[in-house]
């Protein structure tokens, strides 16, 4: 998985701009801001009219962008084109009707007009750099990747989020944090938006507040769950499960997520032993790196061939509930003890 490549934001600062700009990857929220950033910064409301120009690619063919690119600003020095939805980059199919003329935008590669700023987006898929227009612009345009954040990557991220808030935030805060919202950038920020305005410029966020405001996920209590489970710790699971039964959480419901997350440790165990690292882990099951390194921790606590026999356990008592067989409370408890004797 691809490292963050932050220089482009130095050279946007310093006001060293390219004329093409490829913006792609799996985080769309921080593709989204560096849009948000451009438009600011290079297109304020005074100038923008007639000068930023925002086309979906999902709509529109790709040389009605560059016949925007070739137009002169109307007003102030330059104009921001902004083509959002470049799926003819990858492999997949864009929607039905629009002819993409992709020699149009590599003429425009070659002599891009001085006064434009072309940016193109491709966001949570891949680009196919078995194209020639695909490999004409990791060659010619500013490239910038933008990959899911994980690790050390995620908590920076968070830790710059709240000092541009002018707070402070406990480390324990921090993890305690992600580990209730999850390695989503959309979702964080805004947690991290309401503890800043909570504490207030110059005050600091510890655990307790974290933990008195961020609301748990129905996701986060079923790990927590599995989690006391592989420590051998019945009785704190069970009372995770009284209490998420006592705020009418559907059984069935947190059965799937129970199965989800032994399916998970099961193949990252099947994983670990082939070699792979968490993050070429992740690239291949296509998840965060988060939830498969917090699977691996939990997933130590048995050995595969027991994650195997409780995977069978749990889809078999998914279906003897739907069809009737057992009491969907009653299954899921006796699941509950079949993990915990197997830890």
């Amino acid at each position: 998985m691809a490292k963050m490549d932050r220089s482009w934001l130095k050279e946007w600062q310093e006001d060293n701009i390219a004329p093409v700009y490829l913006f792609y990857g799996e985080e769309g929220f921080l593709i989204e801001e560096a849009i948000e950033w451009m438009k600011k910064r290079w297109s304020p409301e005074e100038v923008s009219f007639g000068n930023l120009m925002q086309i979906d690619l999902d709509e529109t063919p790709v040389q009605m962008l560059v016949q925007e690119a070739e137009t002169l600003p109307f007003f102030g020095d330059r104009r921001l084109i902004i083509g959002q939805n470049a799926r003819f980059l990858t492999a997949g199919k864009g929607k039905s009707g629009v002819q993409h003329e992709t020699d149009a935008l590599l003429q425009y590669l070659k002599q891009p007009l001085s006064t434009s700023v072309v940016v193109l987006t491709v966001s949570g898929e891949q680009l196919d750099k078995r194209k020639k227009i695909v490999k004409e612009l990791l060659k010619h345009a500013r490239a910038v990747e933008f990959p899911l954040l994980a690790g050390k990557d995620l908590l920076q991220w968070v830790e710059r989020r709240f000092a541009k808030l002018h707070v402070q935030a406990d480390p324990q805060a921090v993890l305690d944090l992600i580990m209730l919202t999850g390695p989503d950038l959309r979702l964080l920020h805004a947690e991290v938006s309401k503890l800043a305005l909570y504490v207030g410029a110059g005050g600091k966020v510890t655990p307790d507040i974290v933990a008195e405001l961020v609301p748990r996920t129905l996701e986060h209590d079923v790990f927590k769950l599995t989690d006391k489970i592989a420590k051998r710790q019945l009785n704190e699971a069970f009372h995770i499960w009284s209490d998420l039964i006592f705020q009418k959480e559907e059984p069935i419901r947190i059965l799937a997520l129970i199965t989800r997350q032994i399916r998970l440790m099961l193949q990252v165990k099947i994983l670990q032993r082939q070699g792979m690292s968490d993050k070429e882990m992740a690239a291949f099951l296509k998840v965060h790196p988060y939830p498969v390194k917090l699977a691996a921790k939990q997933g130590a606590a048995f050995s595969e061939q027991q994650l195997r026999l409780l995977l069978d356990t749990a889809i078999l008592t998914d279906q003897d509930i739907k069809s009737g067989k057992v009491d969907k409370h009653l299954a899921v408890e006796r699941l509950l003890f079949q993990v915990n004797l197997s830890a």
